[in-house]
């Protein structure tokens, strides 16, 4: 048996043996090359220290004994064993007793934990290492039918397997506002036809990369850019007089100028 008066290893790469420690007061436990989905919980164990100085150093290292390992309990807390996780590397202890650290997985080959007392005798439950209760990897994604628009790209809302949030950019566009208005008639059968207001994007406004179609007038003049095909938002076609569809343009604007009706 050893003792150290600040910190005590009770699990390293060169030790197979199981190691345990007694505590009199409050410990910080702390893991170090914690990976995968691997853990460290612990068990109590009926343990009784004769080393003279063990309530001056408040932390004793031991090697239980069989029947020791046989007959120890979990270490819980209510109903969650505290634990030590690739995201959490760091718990308080903070009950005396005999305690011998159990790894839970074979990820982590290059594992440490040591023990240190620490003051004090208040701590919260993220402390004690049970907020949140146990470990969960993320494996597998769903979307949750959310989207927003994140500067111009569209985000969608996914949630995991165990229950965390993400957002994950999409290759649909948001965020551009055509606002030249442009006036179209759809021939539907009739003398006159369907008349609508579409949007071009003025050549001097942040646009949409994807509206590459430049729309000009009959003397050349540059009046926006339009859609090469039609998708989500931009479905009207602006045809040539010879009834050619060159360019499709945004179907609403919230960036128009008012148009004033008049002859």
């Amino acid at each position: 048996m050893s003792c150290n008066p600040n910190v005590i290893t009770v699990v390293d790469p060169k030790t197979t043996d199981v190691k345990g420690f007694s505590v009199s007061k409050a410990v910080r436990v702390t893991a170090f090359g914690l990976t995968g989905k691997d853990t460290v919980t612990f068990k109590r164990v009926q343990y009784c220290s004769s080393q003279a100085n063990y309530g001056r150093t408040g932390c004793c290292l031991f090697t239980p004994e069989t029947a020791q390992i046989s007959s120890a309990v979990n270490y819980q807390i209510g109903e969650c064993s505290p634990s030590l996780t690739p995201k959490r590397n760091t718990i308080i202890i903070p009950y005396a007793g005999s305690y011998i650290p159990v790894v839970n997985g074979n990820e982590s080959a290059d594992l440490v934990v040591q023990v240190e007392p620490v003051e004090g005798t208040q701590f919260d439950d993220k402390e004690k290492g049970i907020d949140p209760c146990g470990f969960c990897v993320d494996e597998t994604w769903e979307t949750t039918g959310a989207e927003r628009c994140n500067q111009h790209f569209i985000e969608q809302e996914e949630i995991s397997n165990c229950g965390n949030v993400r957002w994950t950019k999409t290759e649909k566009r948001c965020g551009y506002y055509a606002s030249v208005p442009l006036p179209i008639t759809l021939d539907d059968g009739d003398c006159c036809g369907s008349q609508f207001m579409g949007y071009l994007f003025h050549p001097d406004e942040i646009r949409d990369p994807d509206a590459t179609v430049e729309i000009r007038d009959c003397d050349g003049k540059l009046w926006g850019y339009a859609y090469p095909t039609a998708n989500d938002g931009h479905t009207l076609p602006i045809e040539t007089c010879e009834g050619d569809i060159v360019g499709y343009a945004v179907n609403n604007s919230s960036t128009s100028p008012q148009q004033i009706m008049g002859c």
